[in-house]
């Protein structure tokens, strides 16, 4: 006959808090901070500190026209001769001047943005210079321009018109902004295209090149 082992009920009390313990150390392995990375990036979205105040950009008033790409931003310009080349040198071709357009650019102060735009890749060779008065080609005749200066882009290696002999550009273009007041068509003849531009007085002027259209671009400081 097997006898039953009477346990007191102190000891079984006295067992439960080992039990419980046990079961704390095996809970602990899980994390339950947040990560860092989580903490650095929620402070730096939620801080409150202001920025810099800045001033809204300078744009054109609606009724100027869209002047093409940004002023080159090296050096002030010049009243100097500037020459551009054909490209190819020596050309290969005459090419046919599509459009001319002008714009104002906010940048640097402001300038005025003169473009003379080609058909296809190849593009003629230019003279810019002040000159003391404009010509027409081929009688000499003076034209008169409205203006205290004279801003004369000579194209060689260019027409003005078409095959069937139409003109591809109007004769005449009004200034966009405060310095060009307007342009006018002096020479179409034997591929030579020249256009002089009135100004208020001589300012500094830059020449640059753009492709896909190609152009010959004149930016005029205000």
């Amino acid at each position: 006959m097997r006898r039953l082992m009477f346990i007191p009920a102190s000891a079984v009390l006295l067992a439960l808090p080992i039990l419980a313990a046990c079961g704390d150390d095996n809970s602990a392995k899980t994390p339950t901070h947040t990560p860092t990375t989580a903490v650095a990036s929620a402070t730096a979205g939620g801080s409150s500190t202001p920025g810099p105040t800045t001033s809204p950009a300078t744009t054109a008033s609606p009724t100027t026209p869209a002047a093409d790409g940004t002023v080159d931003p090296l050096g002030a310009g010049q009243q100097t001769p500037w020459t551009v080349k054909s490209d190819p040198d020596p050309s290969a071709a005459v090419v046919v001047l599509t459009d001319v357009r002008m714009g104002v650019h906010p940048e640097e102060g402001g300038w005025e943005r003169i473009v003379f735009e080609f058909e296809g890749a190849q593009r003629p060779a230019a003279t810019i210079q002040y000159v003391t008065k404009a010509t027409a080609c081929g009688s000499g005749e003076a034209v008169s321009i409205d203006g205290t200066a004279i801003l004369e882009v000579a194209i060689v290696g260019a027409d003005a018109h078409d095959a069937s002999g139409k003109a591809t550009v109007p004769k005449t273009i009004d200034g966009p902004g405060t310095t060009v007041k307007g342009g006018q068509l002096t020479c179409d003849f034997e591929a030579h295209v020249t256009w002089d531009f009135g100004l208020t007085a001589k300012h500094n002027f830059k020449v640059t090149t753009l492709t896909n259209p190609t152009r010959i671009v004149v930016d005029v400081k205000q």
